[in-house]
């Protein structure tokens, strides 16, 4: 046991010490406070800010002393950006919450906008006096990753929905292109027989069954000129002399057809492409020859045609434009598929072809169109300059 002169000099002793003990106490509250990954803040009675770490300072936005001197209140509660922000803790307030938890938007005095959670707790004792302990977290990287994410999984749900459409319409488009002709063969092929001793007749038929197995034929030849594209040969090809061979090409299948096109050309000299010369002229061809048959219903107007080229985002593009009666919305997305076609006679696939030449070209196919206005072809390739264009060649 103590004795009584003992126990004073620890007495005396322990009074020594409580400055430093207070003192040490102090620092290891600071330490902690500053060491704390989240933000934090204890607010008093009237806004006033009692206590912040560097922490919340930073996320928030506000010097350290300001948030001390000037309280809560003054520094957020009018500020017109952060209604949401305020309304968190004005809610744990006038409602007592423990552990109030939410996640929402606030914008720093710089306008930097973040995403924050913030756990709220409001503290109070008999005697009238309360609190409230503030916990803030930033987690805008996790919000706009979230929101990457879902955006990445609804563009691959879109496209595996249009792929779904673009499997369905080229099945339905198929079975259309085959169906037809062979119904047609089928059918004639049995009225043949049946009238076999009707030399004449059987002759008619008989032209009616090879004019389907022809054009079965011509599908059969499509397809095989779709899967045969391979890496082309490139070369550089001087675009005022490749248009207007193909202007010149459209003028003569437009005479052929007895169609009065009125095509206008318009080709900056010395544009160079660098490309496979058949396979772009085959591309531009089939372009062409789409925009001559949207004038198919007009029997007697003028079919306008324009062909161009332009500098497009730092490429060059062949832009043939019509006035014809123009791709339907329904139609738009599926115009590319192989087989896919809204013609009487055709294989359907002049902008399959069109498209996967251009993608050996590290080149892109842009389509615009307005149902019964017009439509508008965009063949974007790599653009060459013209010094390096005669250095390649």
């Amino acid at each position: 046991m103590h004795t009584p002169a003992v126990n004073e000099a620890c007495n005396h002793s322990s009074d020594q010490n409580a400055p430093f003990a207070n003192a040490l106490q102090e620092m290891v509250q600071e330490n902690v406070l500053e060491s704390m990954p989240s933000g934090l803040m204890i607010v008093g009675k009237g806004g006033r800010v009692l206590q912040v770490n560097s922490t919340l300072a930073a996320i928030l936005g506000f010097p350290r002393d300001v948030l001390l001197r000037q309280g809560w209140s003054v520094l957020f509660i009018d500020h017109p950006d952060n209604a949401e922000f305020n309304d968190t803790i004005l809610d744990v307030i006038q409602e007592e919450q423990v552990r109030n938890i939410r996640q929402v938007w606030y914008v720093r005095p710089d306008n930097r906008r973040l995403f924050l959670e913030i756990i709220s707790s409001f503290l109070h004792d008999d005697q009238d006096n309360w609190g409230l302990v503030v916990l803030v977290r930033d987690i805008t990287e996790l919000r706009l990753l979230h929101d990457r994410e879902k955006a990445a999984l609804e563009q691959k749900r879109l496209a595996e929905q249009q792929r779904a459409d673009s499997l369905n319409n080229l099945a339905l488009s198929i079975a259309h292109q085959i169906r037809n002709p062979v119904m047609t063969i089928g059918g004639f092929a049995n009225l043949a027989l049946r009238n076999r001793q009707d030399p004449a007749k059987v002759a008619a038929y008989l032209e009616t069954v090879k004019d389907s197995a022809a054009r079965l034929e011509r599908m059969a030849q499509a397809v095989r000129e779709f899967v045969s594209i391979g890496p082309g040969k490139m070369t550089v090809i001087p675009l005022d002399d490749m248009l207007p061979e193909a202007a010149r090409r459209l003028r003569a299948r437009a005479e052929k057809l007895g169609a009065r096109l009125k095509l206008a050309l318009d080709c900056p000299r010395e544009w160079h492409v660098r490309a496979d010369p058949e396979q772009l002229t085959a591309a531009l061809d089939a372009v062409l020859e789409n925009a001559l048959e949207a004038y198919e219903a007009i029997q007697d107007g003028e079919r306008p045609v324009s062909l161009a080229a332009r500098r497009l985002n730092g490429m060059l593009a062949l832009v043939v434009a019509d006035k014809g009666r123009g791709i339907p919305d329904k139609d738009l997305p599926y115009v590319r598929d192989p087989f896919f076609t809204t013609k009487t006679v055709g294989a359907g696939m002049g902008l399959a072809l069109v498209q996967r030449i251009l993608a050996g070209h590290a080149g892109l196919l842009e389509i615009d169109s307005r149902d019964g206005e017009g439509t508008e072809v965009r063949m974007c390739l790599p653009f060459v300059d013209t010094d390096d264009s005669l250095q390649a060649s």
